[in-house]
């Protein structure tokens, strides 16, 4: 009885080394381990040695005074004065853990933890954002538009979606440079966030090509907010050489009906009606009759 109770105190020992070099390895070997992760291996680091100290400590009193070590181990060890000294080491090695884990872990955690939410806001924007204009992008569009079209199927209110693209956009790049294309395009975006709705979702969906999606709106609003978003961007035109550019947009519009069952027939319903918009002469807004001449099949 009396070698386990002296020998518990050497397999106590033997853990907490494991415990060190297993530490030791990990904070050596993974050198792009950093911040709170490192901070919490020095602070077990530290706690482990505390507990091989004692443990060693009180294992050498106990086997001496079991007769696993010479008895002078006991009279050395068993002075009152060197009794507190690992009594005093532990509340030494709680006060540095308990220090660097209010002053330094937790205000490192809570900053990574901040850094961590905005990058992954930062990620979030760029998977979904259009670098150039800011706007959403075509896959992001898509997505809010399948949501709003499911909404639609199932309260059947009014739900509208345009596109429009700008109007001899390639003369434009070869006569004035790419960088006045650049900054046709992010005033056309800038014209789309002016006149939209919160609850509106502008999207550049292509090269020089716009849509906007408009819950809550009929064929008549949406051809007012075409009118007006046609208007505004000719007003926006950008100055080049000292003169006004000949800023226009084509606009394509469709109406979402009981009938509709998939975005992507509503884009290419508004697409067509754009293309007649430039067939037609350009600088103007045509309405899809696609979905009406549906209804009227359906109907028969």
């Amino acid at each position: 009885m009396n070698l386990a109770a002296a020998s518990i105190y050497w397999v106590i020992v033997a853990l907490w080394v494991t415990v060190l070099v297993t530490v030791l390895i990990a904070y050596v070997k993974n050198p792009i381990a950093f911040g709170t992760t490192r901070l919490l291996l020095c602070v077990l680091a530290i706690d482990t040695f505390r507990n091989i100290f004692e443990n060693v400590y009180f294992g050498l009193y106990f086997g001496g005074l079991y007769g696993i070590f010479p008895h002078d181990v006991v009279t050395v060890l068993g002075q009152p004065l060197l009794l507190i000294v690992p009594k005093i080491l532990n509340v030494l090695a709680g006060c540095v853990v308990l220090g660097l884990l209010l002053l330094r872990w937790l205000p490192m955690a809570i900053n990574e933890r901040e850094l961590a939410a905005q990058y992954t806001d930062h990620l979030e924007d760029l998977a979904t954002t259009d670098a150039l204009t800011k706007l959403y992008n075509r896959r992001h569009f898509e997505s809010a538009a399948r949501a709003e079209l499911a909404r639609f199927q199932r309260y059947f209110r009014p739900l509208s979606i345009l596109i429009l693209d700008v109007d001899h956009f390639k003369g434009v790049n070869d006569r004035c440079g790419h960088a006045v294309g650049d900054t046709v395009l992010i005033g056309v975006a800038d014209a789309c966030r002016s006149i939209k709705r919160a609850s509106d979702i502008a999207a550049r969906i292509g090269g020089e090509e716009f849509a906007i999606l408009l819950p809550e709106t009929n064929e008549e609003a949406a051809r007012s907010f075409a009118e007006r978003l046609r208007k505004e961007v000719t007003e926006c035109a950008p100055i080049v050489q000292g003169e006004k550019l000949a800023l226009t947009v084509s606009v394509g519009v469709a109406i979402a009906t009981r009938y509709t069952t998939r975005v992507n027939a509503l884009l290419q319903a508004a697409d067509e009606a754009l293309y007649q918009a430039k067939r037609t002469g350009r600088n103007r807004v045509c309405v899809a009759t696609q979905n009406a001449d549906m209804d009227m099949a359906a109907a028969q």
